[in-house]
């Protein structure tokens, strides 16, 4: 026998190996799943389900919580001195068209912006035809009193 024919039969016995291996395979692997085909299923094509989530909100009818405040005392620049009956104007957001609120400061000097809602404000404030002020914006928060001293050019 030459190598030509040893290689050809080894070849045959893999093949024949290899074929009973598969069949082995084929055999164990099969499996039989025999159900009555009248059988009748419920299934559910709809699915529903349910979430809950508990909120709970409190209001307080206290406005010192949701609303803020503007105070301060009206002063001349070039003495340090308390000026009174001031008019003082409160614009929301930048000074333009109508003003928020109009106060004047009393005689020691004070004002007050009360129960105002959060959000940026200017104030312009006036003393006759030659003294005036302009601010820069102030931040009022839910609930903060914003002291703001006006120092009158």
């Amino acid at each position: 026998m030459d190598i030509n024919d040893k290689l050809l039969a080894q070849k045959e016995n893999i093949d024949k190996s290899a074929a009973r291996f598969i069949k082995a395979l084929e055999r164990d692997s099969i499996q039989y799943n025999s159900q009555d085909l009248d059988q009748e299923q419920k299934v559910d094509v709809n699915p529903v389900q349910l979430n809950t989530q508990n909120v709970h909100v409190h209001i307080s009818p206290d406005t010192n919580y949701t609303s803020g405040k503007i105070t301060g005392i009206t002063c001349l620049k070039k003495n340090n001195q308390i000026a009174t009956n001031v008019i003082i104007f409160l614009y929301f957001g930048r000074e333009c068209g109508s003003p928020v609120c109009r106060t004047t400061s009393d005689s020691q000097g004070n004002y007050v912006f009360d129960e105002l809602p959060p959000g940026f404000y200017v104030i312009n404030a006036q003393l006759g035809d030659k003294l005036k002020y302009q601010s820069h914006y102030i931040k009022v928060l839910p609930g903060q009193s914003v002291n703001h001293p006006i120092l009158l050019n």
